[in-house]
């Protein structure tokens, strides 16, 4: 079996005494996982991505990636495995530049001016927004800086993607640049959206959450095509299927 992996079981949040938000999720995501998690609002989806990357640990259950349990004294290692790109871009990039946003983590991690550099140019070529490398971050349109944020965790050379919401913002065009980008990534990815006809795009696995649990878990012909599991759990089929029929 791969080293890229996520192994989560039993998980349960709430935040403080209020209902529970994801109630005894058990749930196995491996290295060639493209994950689509979808759902109607306060479902859960973007507190589990949450979670996985550690930013709150006051979760009951357990959640490994690539064997590391995650906990307050693993949270480097584990941050050094997944990269989690923000529904807001402007949560992501703090620093002047595209570059220096770019190279931040990189340059965190202790690396050489050369590395560095090569990651941010290979990172911006990925994403394909070279040309954007010396402008202000606060200039930006809302698709450049999705994209930017998506430069930020590339440069880190990571196995794992989280993306909440990534097609928000985003024109046709940077939308499919973004889904040739998410299909090219060889590892593990989890995205949450309710453009199901984004997650018909990218993903070969879709999970649907109700009131924080697993309803469904399937391949997108098996869940996105069914369409009375979509409006029970207050969804509609993706529209690229609707015309279809």
């Amino acid at each position: 079996m791969s080293h890229i992996h996520i192994d989560i079981n039993d998980l349960s949040f709430a935040y403080g005494e209020n209902k529970k938000v994801l109630d005894r999720i058990t749930l196995n995501a491996r290295e060639k996982d493209s994950i689509g998690i979808i759902g109607a609002n306060g479902a859960g989806k973007s507190t589990l991505l949450k979670l996985l990357i550690g930013l709150d640990l006051g979760f009951e259950g357990s959640i490994r990636v690539e064997e590391i349990p995650l906990e307050k004294n693993t949270l480097s290692k584990v941050r050094e495995k997944i990269g989690f790109v923000f529904q807001e871009a402007d949560n992501q990039l703090f620093m002047t530049t595209v570059e220096q946003d770019v190279a931040f983590g990189p340059v965190n991690y202790g690396l050489g001016k050369a590395e560095v550099e090569n990651r941010v140019a290979s990172s911006l070529e990925k994403v394909g927004i070279t040309h954007l490398k010396n402008k202000y971050s606060h200039e930006l349109s809302g698709g450049e800086k999705k994209l930017a944020s998506i430069a930020t965790i590339l440069s880190m050379n990571i196995d794992i993607i989280l993306m909440d919401e990534p097609s928000a913002s985003l024109d046709p065009r940077n939308r499919r640049n973004l889904i040739n980008i998410l299909n090219g990534f060889d590892h593990l990815k989890i995205i949450t959206s309710h453009d199901l006809d984004f997650i018909w795009d990218t993903c070969n696995r879709v999970i649907v959450l109700c009131d924080g649990k697993i309803v469904a878990d399937g391949t997108p012909d098996e869940v996105l095509r069914d369409r009375n599991l979509l409006e029970a759990n207050g969804l509609e089929l993706p529209l690229s299927l609707t015309e279809r029929k």
